[in-house]
């Protein structure tokens, strides 16, 4: 399926408040039934298996409500591991939606292809459905924007293009509570990227080595690590990874 570009509503910052609440509701489902979660999990876990760290200072980009950061900061305390979130969002209306609690994340208002930090301020930066919102240059910016404030890694859980999710998509919008959530759903699975294309991004990221994998459903996972594991950059393709 060939992948194609467009400016989803929510980007946009089109419809009301009721509206754009309703469509983070949508996304929230989801990201708690459908890969934003347990995904963004197996990467975290990914990463504390190879740092050994314990605590950690991590920054999600284009978080919207940042509902996400919160539930894997509870995660990671019940296994022990201190996290400390920043969630960042162009639309300060998207982070209020989601009522963060201050003292679980904190709220940064901030362009994610300008970031308003120094270099290596975080442990680590990532990001779940974002990364297909940009093509080309701006992806390439994007990344090279989340390197350079982490010290260690970058963790991007995304969708996977395929037909099968996006008919899915097209043929179902009851499942959505708000219209912009299955127009926005159906455009962000035509401009998801595939394994190919992902790995041929990665690759032009100056950082050291790099995975990609791919996770359910039809979910791509990207980690790009920091710091050299030797030699040259390696890519490294698994269907799923163990909790």
């Amino acid at each position: 399926m060939r992948r194609v570009t467009s400016v989803e509503l929510l980007d946009r910052g089109l419809g009301s408040p009721e509206e754009i609440r309703g469509n983070l509701e949508d996304l929230w489902r989801v990201n708690r039934y459908l890969g934003g979660v347990s995904n963004s999990l197996r990467l975290l876990g990914r990463f504390f298996r190879r740092t050994k760290r314990r605590q950690v200072r991590v920054l999600e980009v284009g978080a919207g409500d940042g509902r996400l950061a919160t539930r894997l900061r509870r995660e990671l305390d019940g296994q022990g591991i201190e996290a400390q979130f920043f969630v960042l969002d162009r639309r300060l209306s998207h982070l209020l939606a989601g009522r963060p609690d201050t003292r679980e994340v904190n709220p940064v208002v901030a362009d994610a292809l300008r970031l308003p930090f120094a270099e290596d301020t975080f442990d680590l930066a990532m990001c779940n459905l974002f990364l297909h919102h940009f093509s080309g240059p701006r992806a390439f910016q994007l990344l090279s924007a989340l390197a350079s404030v982490a010290r260690e890694a970058v963790l991007i859980n995304d969708l996977r293009r395929h037909w099968l999710p996006y008919w899915f998509l097209r043929l179902t919008p009851w499942l959505w509570r708000q219209r912009m959530s299955h127009l926005d759903g159906v455009a962000s699975m035509r401009q998801a990227y595939t394994p190919a294309e992902l790995t041929e991004l990665a690759s032009t990221v100056s950082a050291g080595d790099f995975e990609v994998h791919q996770l359910a459903p039809f979910r791509l996972g990207l980690v790009l690590w920091m710091k050299q594991a030797g030699g040259l950059p390696t890519v490294t393709k698994v269907e799923l990874l163990p909790l």
